[in-house]
């Protein structure tokens, strides 16, 4: 099989071994790739790891120096916004340093520390993207108490224990459970999920299905309830033009006109995240806010499943594979590369969708440019 798919057959061998092991296999190997290619893929990761770093540290900057943005969600977006910075400074690099040495170094430690900090700051990103959907799905479903429930002590709390769930999940590899290896396909340090199919199948469930449950599970809502609510207003905006007359009379209709100008009288409010369309006193929600909800909800998960799809179906794919014949050879090194940088790619994508693409961060970059423009 091919250095991706190495395994110790003569017993247990610490982390630190095999990680040593594998590292000197790969050192020096030639991966097949023609200069073109090669020169290609490097063009390609400088590109998204200059948008990752680029489009998150706007973000961090944005919510830091805004006082609007001060709120209890804006501590998830920074998480999410840190993590995938972290995706860009702390993982692309090793990726592109891999792809213009042919290989690896000779240093199994920082072979493990690449490879170990890699999976926690791709957890952290998910389960946040999870948390998120939480938080906006409580912001719409029960907006009464959302103020008084999502407190910034519990959000905090929430980002803590992402983190510290990332770190404990991803730290088997390093104990034995698992290996930590070079992996040539996807020119970097990372856990080799080919080799135990009980922990290829325990991170799949954690990291990948039940964050793809939560998600679907808050947006396909968030979605239904904003065309339930485009409805009644179309509904409301429907009797209010049959009943009405030059000028809103004194009678029942005059109700219905008061409604029509509030109809946060009727629903609760869109979570502004969704760039819900609101006047200055944030009463007044059109119909085309409620458009952007349901589309921005379509955006999110069409983009996290087809970043992490792939990637965690390969995984799987590898694993069962080993695990019933003892190699893994069923899945090119192209699908492998390709799944794995499709989930790189969404530290490119989150900032996009969650912050730089929202009405209330582009005004916001707006005044912030303004007042450097002025100093």
């Amino acid at each position: 099989s091919s250095p991706l798919h190495m395994e110790d057959q003569d017993g247990f061998r610490s982390p630190l071994q095999a990680a040593g092991i594998n590292a000197s296999r790969t050192e020096g190997t030639e991966d097949g790739l023609s200069k073109q290619t090669r020169l290609l893929l490097e063009a390609l990761l400088v590109i998204m790891c200059l948008g990752a770093v680029i489009g998150n540290v706007l973000v961090i900057v944005i919510v830091a120096a805004t006082k609007t943005l001060h709120a209890v969600t804006s501590i998830l977006i920074l998480n999410l916004a840190v993590s995938d910075l972290l995706v860009g400074i702390g993982v692309m690099p090793f990726v592109a340093m891999s792809i213009i040495n042919t290989g690896w170094v000779r240093c199994p430690v920082l072979c493990l520390y690449v490879g170990y900090s890699s999976t926690v700051y791709c957890t952290v990103s998910v389960l946040t993207l999870a948390a998120i959907a939480l938080d906006r799905y409580f912001s719409i479903m029960d907006c009464l108490r959302y103020s008084s429930r999502c407190t910034l002590w519990r959000t905090s709390a929430v980002v803590l224990w992402i983190w510290l769930q990332a770190l404990v999940i991803c730290s088997p590899p390093l104990l034995g459970w698992s290996s930590v290896s070079y992996v040539v396909p996807m020119y970097n340090c990372a856990i080799t999920w080919a080799s135990t199919v009980s922990y290829t199948a325990f991170m799949a469930a954690l990291i990948y299905l039940m964050p793809a449950v939560v998600i679907l599970f808050c947006y396909a809502n968030i979605i239904r309830v904003a065309r339930s609510h485009a409805r009644r207003i179309h509904s409301l905006q429907d009797s209010v033009q049959r009943s009405r007359s030059p000028s809103c009379p004194a009678d029942s209709s005059h109700q219905n006109c008061r409604n029509l100008h509030r109809p946060w009288s009727v629903t609760c409010h869109m979570n502004n995240e969704f760039e819900s369309q609101t006047s200055k006193q944030g009463e007044n929600i059109s119909q085309a806010g409620r458009e952007a909800a349901k589309q921005q909800g379509s955006k999110i998960i069409s983009a996290f499943l087809l970043c992490w799809t792939p990637y965690i179906c390969v995984a799987l794919v590898q694993a069962t594979e080993t695990a019933i014949t003892g190699q893994s050879s069923l899945v090119p090194d192209s699908a492998i590369t390709f799944s794995y940088w499709l989930m790189l790619l969404n530290s490119d994508v989150n900032p996009l969708l969650y912050a730089l693409l929202s009405q209330r961060f582009q005004i916001a970059l707006r005044g912030l440019w303004h007042r450097i423009r002025a100093h």
